[in-house]
C-alpha cells in the first residue's frame, strides 16, 4: 500500500480548502481521512484546528478527531475501538486502507517486541474477533500454546540481522572520519 495513493484528491481537496472561504464537512473529512492515512498527524491536527467549530458537531469529523488523537498517543485499542464506524462513501476507501495499514504496523510491532502474548490481551489491543485474529496469526505463521487454560500467540522467530565485527565498525568510522577532514 503506497502513501501517495491518495496525493492527486490530497492536492486538489488542499487547494479547494485555499480557494474557497466555507466549505462544508465533506472536504474537511476526506482531507482529514487523507492525513490520517499518510501518518501525517500534525497536519491532522492543524487541520481540525482550523475546521470551524460549527462543523466540528458532525458525527464523522468527531469520530476522525478521536482516531487521530488515539494515533498521536499510540493508543491501538482506542484506534481500533474507534475505527468501528459507520463511515460515509466519502472516507470508507481511505479509513479501510488505514485499518489495514495500522494493522500490519501493529503485528509487525508485535512480533518484534514481544516472544508472546496472550490471545485476550492481543484480542483487546486490535477489536478483532476471535476467529480474525487467529486466521490473521496463522497467516503470519504465529504458533498456538496453551498455558493452562489459556492461549498464548507466539510470533515467528526472526533471524537476527547479521552483526559486524568491532573492527569492521571501526575501519567504516575512521574511513568516515578520514573522509570528513579531507
Amino acid at each position: 500500500m503506497h502513501l501517495d495513493k491518495y496525493d492527486e484528491l490530497l492536492k486538489r481537496l488542499e487547494s479547494e480548502e485555499l480557494e474557497h472561504f466555507e466549505l462544508g464537512a465533506d472536504v474537511y473529512e476526506q482531507l482529514l481521512a487523507i492525513y490520517l492515512f499518510q501518518n501525517k498527524l500534525a497536519s491532522a491536527k492543524v487541520l481540525w484546528m482550523r475546521i470551524p467549530d460549527k462543523l466540528k458537531e458532525d458525527k464523522e469529523l468527531t469520530q476522525l478527531n478521536l482516531l487521530n488523537l488515539a494515533l498521536q498517543q499510540n493508543n491501538y485499542a482506542d484506534f481500533f475501538k474507534n475505527i468501528k464506524y459507520e463511515w460515509s462513501e466519502r472516507v470508507k476507501s481511505q479509513i479501510e486502507d488505514l485499518l489495514v495499514k495500522q494493522r500490519e504496523e501493529l503485528f509487525t510491532l508485535m512480533g518484534s517486541a514481544y516472544v508472546s502474548i496472550y490471545l485476550p490481551n492481543l484480542l483487546e489491543l486490535t477489536q478483532m474477533s476471535q476467529e480474525e485474529l487467529k486466521s490473521t496469526c496463522a497467516a503470519l505463521n504465529w504458533t498456538e500454546e496453551m498455558d493452562g487454560d489459556r492461549i498464548i500467540l507466539k510470533p515467528k522467530a526472526r533471524d537476527a540481522p547479521p552483526s559486524r565485527s568491532n573492527d569492521d565498525q571501526l575501519l567504516k568510522l575512521t574511513e568516515f572520519v578520514t573522509f570528513l577532514e579531507n
